[in-house]
């Protein structure tokens, strides 16, 4: 539970919000080595494992200091890459992403919101096709995707995309 204690005393809302629009360097960095971008992901690719509650302590004890903290975790740790992966990716995957994710070293955005629609997934007018195509000169399997999105959670972060289709 130190950890979590340590990231709330790290943050200083004022500053996320109005004069740096991001979290500090040195919390994000902290975040990173203790794995708060972890919760969701197995213990056997490196991360916490925490359950639904306790993911919800750790938010709810976040959002106390600074909403923006908590969404920064929060997202990661939601349906997105690593809940997805967990579920649906080949070992392969699995093994390569998963523990790059559970230490940080991706951090997952969230692509949802669009012009036409705002952040309601069921009238968004965006698609995907999942097809074959030619990746640093091989043929991989990918998905050709056609969107236009108005904000994406942790974009500037991002290593890996979770587009809300």
């Amino acid at each position: 539970m130190a950890r979590f204690e340590e990231a709330c005393r790290m943050a200083n809302d004022f500053q996320i919000t109005h004069e740096m629009a991001d979290l500090p360097p040195e919390l994000w960095a902290f975040l990173k080595e203790h794995r708060f971008f972890a919760m969701i992901i197995k213990k056997e690719y490196g991360g916490l494992e925490f359950s639904a509650y306790a993911q919800a302590r750790v938010l709810q004890k976040l959002s106390g200091v600074s909403g923006i903290l908590a969404i920064t975790v929060g997202v990661p740790n939601s349906l997105g890459p690593g809940e997805l992966l967990q579920h649906y990716g080949t070992e392969e995957q699995k093994d390569h992403y998963l523990p790059r994710l559970a230490r940080g070293l991706e951090i997952p955005c969230f692509a949802l919101t669009s012009p036409e629609a705002g952040s309601d997934a069921g009238a968004i007018p965006d698609t995907g096709v999942v097809c074959m195509g030619e990746w640093q000169g091989e043929q991989v399997l990918g998905m050709r995707l056609t969107w236009n999105k108005r904000y994406i959670t942790l974009a500037p972060h991002r290593h890996r995309a979770g587009p809300g289709l």
